[in-house]
């Protein structure tokens, strides 16, 4: 069988194990990434739950709240939003090796400036109706923009397996250098698939593959992982 004799070829195995590389450490970088997305997902959640059982500052009937009250209850309020902030988004495995920043830092980051102003033990935004309002939506933010990523990261594994699927199919039907079997042309179509893909942009995120690829494959020596495997084939085989 050709696929046999293929098997059999050190050449040609030595050829899919060089081509096929780059797809390999994609998926180990893009499961990687999609592993710390989940985690943080998770978090941001908890986070929001421990968030609504925390009670506003409350008002009187008149709507005005005296300073002293105020002023009596915002440590305890703000120790409570650090602490569940701190023992759930800053608690995922690779907190510090990722991000490393302060509580504040992070908050303002993650949440925005402005209620990252309700984290600062001095100086700070009370923890009011309002104030809280506004933590839980940038906090149901940061959950849902995770949630996108990871359904571009599903995609993009999606679209590495069959692009895997297509190249050793490829590397099965070379029989030597030179065009034989069309082998040419059907990498042609391989990279234009890949790039059309690449170019589509996420209508709720408004990024195309071109920023993803650029942020999963940040610490590899390619930042196109398919489109590095085509070429190793076209340089060997076409």
């Amino acid at each position: 069988m050709e696929t046999s004799r293929q098997a059999d070829d050190p050449v040609a195995r030595t050829l899919r194990e060089h081509a096929m590389e780059p797809l390999s450490t994609a998926e180990d970088l893009v499961e990687a990434e999609r592993a710390e997305v989940e985690a943080e997902r998770r978090a941001f959640v908890r986070f929001g739950d421990r968030v609504g059982g925390i009670d506003a500052v409350s008002r009187g009937a008149t709507g005005t709240t005296p300073t002293r009250t105020l002023a009596g209850s915002r440590p305890r309020r703000v120790e409570r939003v650090r602490g569940a902030f701190r023992e759930t988004v800053m608690s995922v495995d690779h907190y510090e090796e990722v991000y490393g920043e302060s509580l504040v830092e992070h908050a303002a980051a993650e949440l925005s400036a402005d209620v990252a102003t309700g984290f600062r033990r001095e100086g700070g935004t009370q923890f009011t109706e309002f104030y809280k309002s506004a933590l839980v939506s940038a906090v149901e933010e940061a959950v849902e923009w995770r949630e996108r990523l990871l359904e571009q990261l599903d995609e993009e594994l999606a679209a590495l397996d069959r692009s895997g699927e297509t190249l050793g199919d490829l590397i099965d039907r070379w029989d030597g250098p030179g065009p034989a079997g069309g082998l040419a042309s059907d990498l042609d179509d391989l990279a234009e698939r890949r790039q059309d893909l690449i170019q589509r942009r996420d209508p709720l995120s408004g990024t195309d593959g071109h920023e993803l690829c650029q942020y999963v494959y940040a610490d590899a020596e390619w930042t196109y992982p398919v489109l590095t495997a085509v070429a190793r084939v076209r340089t060997a085989a076409v």
